[in-house]
């Protein structure tokens, strides 16, 4: 079953039932202002400029879709640890600017475990409001012990081909794949994505079979996600190929 709702993250996260899920994918709405070369801030957000381009535009009022207070962060990994299940996987995009918050939650919300970052490089794609780096680190944390070791596919992540998306801060299909191949995610889980956008991580359970809930407060990307996920499904009944042409 695959749930793509509207609406903010965490008021749904409070109606899901307690260990209900085995893994989450996290691309927080942090906010922030950003200083450029000049000493300019730089507002993001806005979709009249390309993503290559970075969303500036002079005059904005800053509004990145709808972000959320940073102290928000904590309440959302709190409310995570009663949705997922003990040895659940928690991952969390961040950069440089809010790294070191990502992971200081992840070592003071009690039951979550953090591990150890994990990294991400984008090759060629630009970024958004991220703007661009080598890598960009991933948090990863399971909630509690866990049996679900990853080994053998060491700790970066390339992906290649863009992020196939016009969504700000979206990220890769082929990312999303990698990051939640096994044991990460298994057969018979669920996967929550809160703050999804275009909802990458639909399409790949919708490929491994695996339930899927996603929550965005955007009702334009929810639109969109739920129409790109129709039409896979279309794909893959017409072509028998899991539907893994992006």
């Amino acid at each position: 079953m695959t749930e793509i709702e509207v609406g903010d993250a965490l008021d749904l996260l409070a109606e899901r039932e307690d260990n209900s899920a085995e893994c989450a994918i996290v691309d927080f709405p942090w906010e922030m202002d950003i200083k450029n070369g000049t000493g300019r801030f730089e507002y993001r957000g806005s979709a009249e400029r390309a993503p290559s381009n970075g969303y500036r535009v002079t005059g904005h009022d800053g509004e990145m879709f709808d972000q959320i207070e940073d102290a928000a962060f904590s309440d959302v990994v709190e409310e995570l640890t009663r949705v997922l299940r003990t040895g659940s996987w928690l991952l969390c995009f961040a950069d440089d600017r809010f790294q070191d918050p990502v992971r200081q939650t992840l070592r003071d919300v009690d039951g979550v475990t953090f591990r150890r970052n994990w990294a991400w490089s984008p090759h060629q794609m630009g970024m958004g409001y991220y703007g661009r780096v080598d890598h960009y680190p991933i948090p990863a944390a399971p909630i509690g012990e866990t049996d679900r070791y990853v080994t053998g596919r060491g700790t970066l992540y390339s992906a290649q081909g863009g992020r196939q998306t016009e969504y700000p801060t979206g990220k890769p299909v082929d990312l999303y794949r990698r990051l939640l191949a096994p044991p990460v995610l298994q057969p018979g889980d669920t996967l929550l994505e809160p703050f999804c956008g275009h909802a990458p991580g639909a399409k790949v359970a919708h490929e491994r079979g695996v339930d899927y809930w996603g929550a965005d407060t955007n009702p334009e990307a929810v639109e969109i996600a739920r129409e790109r996920l129709e039409q896979q499904c279309i794909g893959q009944a017409t072509l028998g190929n899991g539907g893994k042409n992006d």
